[in-house]
């Protein structure tokens, strides 16, 4: 009896020992996402921070890919033709939108290419269920306009609400 008790605690012991160690063991699975791998590895991340912490129930980050690493639109005009290294003309912007929650994987929204977003204001709640926000979008970045004098500078302002459920955009006229 002495013996099997101390057999299926030593088969006990190895067995937390085993599992254990699986936690241990690295993987090489690649992700299959072509946009997050991108974003992951070209794009700038800015965390968005309210003016005081009580003012938001999120956490926000924005990220930004600039038009020649993200290769998809071809739609933007070329802005520095007179250039001859390649110009960022444009970034393609994502919201991450996080609640702090444990296993919560949050939400991220693709807020489409532009020429850049300029300033981002944090507005007053008018529902505890959303966060909001009022950026200005420029139709290109501020170094286009120092390399081509022609460019005219066009500007609109944006008021977002947004949680981990949905984005709302509002053109401020």
């Amino acid at each position: 009896m002495k013996y099997l008790v101390s057999s299926i605690l030593f088969i006990a012991f190895l067995s937390v020992g085993i599992q254990a160690q699986s936690r241990l063991d690295l993987t090489n699975k690649p992700i299959k996402s072509d946009l997050l791998v991108k974003i992951l590895n070209l794009s700038e991340m800015k965390e968005l921070k309210p003016p005081r912490p009580t003012d938001s129930n999120f956490f926000l980050r924005l990220y930004s890919l600039d038009d020649i690493s993200n290769d998809e639109d071809d739609s933007l005009d070329y802005c520095a033709p007179g250039v001859e290294t390649e110009v960022t003309c444009g970034f393609r912007y994502f919201l991450a939108v996080h609640d702090g929650s444990l296993g919560v994987s949050g939400a991220v929204y693709d807020l489409g290419l532009v020429g850049e977003i300029t300033k981002i204001e944090w507005l007053k709640k008018s529902n505890s269920d959303f966060d909001r926000l009022q950026l200005e979008v420029t139709n290109y970045p501020a170094h286009a306009f120092k390399l081509n004098p022609k460019l005219v500078k066009k500007t609109k302002k944006f008021e977002l609400a947004v949680n981990m459920n949905s984005l709302e955009i509002r053109e401020i006229k």
